[in-house]
Parts: C-alpha cells; sequence; structure tokens
C-alpha cells in the first residue's frame, strides 16, 4: 500500500472513530456533542486574516474533537477522539501530555479493535498512560459492541 492510501485510511479510522464516539454520545439523549476540534474553526480564522505563526492558532492546532454539553447539569467537557490499532500505554501517554500542555481540563476517547476507552487526561498521566475502560451508565455493552463492529468490519476489509 503506498503512502497516500495508508494517509488516507489512517484519516478515515480516525473520522470513524469521530463518528461512532459522537452517535453514542448522542443516542444517550443526556449529551450535546459539539463539533469543535481544529479542523473547523481554522479555515475561518485564516480566511479572516490569522497565519499560521499567530499563537491563538498554534494552540487551536491541538484542540480536542469534541465539546460535549452535558444537559441535566451543564458541565461541558472537552474531548479528544482517537483510534488506535491497540492500546500504547507510551502513545497514549505522549498524546495526553500535549493535551495537557493547552487544554486541562480534557478527556481522551480511544477507539481500538478491542473496545472503548474513556478517561480525564490528568488520570492517564497520574497512571502513567493507563486508560480506563469506557463505563458509562447510558452506554452499555451491548451498545458499545454495535459500535465497535463498525471498526472491525473497517479493519477486515483491508
Amino acid at each position: 500500500m503506498g503512502k497516500g492510501i495508508t494517509f488516507a485510511r489512517n484519516l478515515v479510522k480516525g473520522k470513524i472513530a469521530e463518528t461512532v464516539f459522537a452517535q453514542m454520545f448522542r443516542q444517550t439523549k443526556q449529551f450535546t456533542v459539539l463539533e469543535f476540534g481544529y479542523e473547523k474553526i481554522i479555515p475561518d480564522l485564516v480566511q479572516n486574516g490569522y497565519t499560521e505563526e499567530n499563537e491563538m492558532i498554534k494552540t487551536l492546532r491541538t484542540a480536542p474533537d469534541f465539546a460535549v454539553i452535558n444537559q441535566k447539569n451543564r458541565e461541558v467537557h472537552l474531548i479528544e477522539v482517537k483510534y488506535r490499532y491497540a492500546l500504547d500505554s507510551e502513545d497514549i501517554l505522549k498524546v495526553t501530555k500535549r493535551m495537557h500542555e493547552s487544554w486541562n481540563p480534557s478527556y481522551l476517547f480511544v477507539a481500538t479493535l478491542d473496545g472503548f476507552y474513556f478517561d480525564e487526561i490528568n488520570e492517564i498521566i497520574k497512571n502513567n498512560g493507563n486508560i480506563r475502560p469506557l463505563d458509562h451508565p447510558q452506554i452499555s455493552k451491548e451498545i458499545q459492541e454495535q459500535y465497535l463492529s463498525i471498526i472491525q468490519d473497517f479493519e477486515k476489509g483491508k
């Protein structure tokens, strides 16, 4: 597989992980899920004269993918979504440390072939890159398995 195809596949896997995350949390009817990542924000800022060297643009480049609003208590959480073939605590630690520099507090959601993981970045750093499996009362194991099959089906289609 060429570099261009590998890059495109990785982009698609990332988008699948983002879509799965958003749909799972929207399905609970407890959260408003807003796309927040730099892909959504930067183009408008650049059109308005901001350059890549601008400190605000540099910070926004690391912006989490979503802002999620809990409809019961109105809390807002910033959440980065990643796809990984398998968990690697060194990689997860590196991702969370980078997030911690500009977006603290925030959360990390990781989709893997084995399941979904979710935790607050300070907890992940404290636990040396270990992230807990997704455990949410409105997102049952059955629902997670249904969404996980989407990711697994994509990988099988190699």
